[in-house]
């Protein structure tokens, strides 16, 4: 059983305070800003309708979920945080829900969760699935796993543990979409016209495109592709994993973190798209 860890590095004090005029120094109408009192950096900028959720907070009714779902009694825990502490980003484990599509190829259950005092990102869950053999995340759109919550609404720890324990009985079961995929033959132009209508057209980075296109994310994820085929066959099991592996390798990009959250992002609405349904 892994329990938080006795230095919590995301356990740091805020406090939400009306935003100074820069003149003269009286607070703003419906201005508040997030402050880390330890250090008195300002972490964020709201208007009169933000609740202000901690990260601890975040993490304890994790925590609490995972408890009353009472699914496992083996998980790990494992906290990030970026700029500051603006924003973390957290996932669980369970070495103990396991899953193998094909043989050596298994697959094991997660919980990822994201909260940011800059309103960047929400405060977010996804229950999804970690390949083991390289440890490439699975991401996965499916609504019954994911999950956002803006802060102006009320975190549910029932809620939570619902939406986990539903995650839970999703990923026993996607053995069988996952061998499905498997068979499922895609063909080379297929891929690259279904990067360019959906995660290469237009990108949100400054790469120089053609036709709305990110021409550079284009032969980049094509490369992917081909390496995955290589070894996975011309499937969509292969496309599938060349999504996840694009996703989670972010180390080249100026801020890795957000990389990853966009890229996740992406993929999550390339997959509820009629031509990945269609396959």
């Amino acid at each position: 059983m892994s329990y938080l860890e006795p230095i919590n590095h995301w356990d740091f004090p805020v406090e939400l305070m009306p935003t100074p005029n820069a003149v003269t120094g009286d607070p703003e109408p419906d201005a508040y800003q997030v402050v880390r009192t330890d250090t008195n950096k300002v972490l964020g900028h709201h208007g009169s309708r933000y609740k202000l959720v901690p990260h601890q907070q975040v993490i304890e009714s994790i925590i609490g979920a995972v408890n009353e779902a009472d699914i496992t009694k083996d998980y790990e825990l494992s906290v990030d945080i970026f700029e500051d502490g603006r924003k973390m980003r957290g996932q669980i484990l369970f070495p103990d829900l396991v899953t193998e599509p094909e043989v050596g190829d298994i697959v094991q259950a997660r919980l990822s969760f994201t909260n940011s005092y800059d309103a960047s990102w929400s405060f977010a869950q996804m229950f999804d699935a970690l390949r083991l053999w390289c440890k490439n995340g699975c991401t996965t759109p499916d609504a019954i796993a994911r999950s956002k919550y803006k802060h102006t609404t009320f975190l549910s720890v029932d809620g939570s543990a619902a939406k986990i324990r539903a995650g839970i009985d999703h990923f026993h079961t996607r053995k069988d979409e996952w061998q499905a995929w498997m068979k499922t033959k895609v063909e080379q132009d297929f891929v690259e016209s279904f990067f360019k209508k959906t995660i290469c057209k237009g990108a949100h980075t400054r790469q120089l495109q053609k036709d709305n296109i990110n021409q550079k994310q284009l032969e980049n994820l094509l490369r992917i592709w081909d390496n995955e085929r290589s070894q996975l066959g011309a499937n969509k099991w292969a496309l599938y994993n060349c999504l996840t592996y694009w996703a989670t390798h972010t180390d080249d990009a100026r801020t890795p973190h957000v990389a990853r959250y966009n890229r996740e992002t992406d993929i999550a609405k390339a997959m509820s798209s009629t031509l990945w349904k269609g396959l």
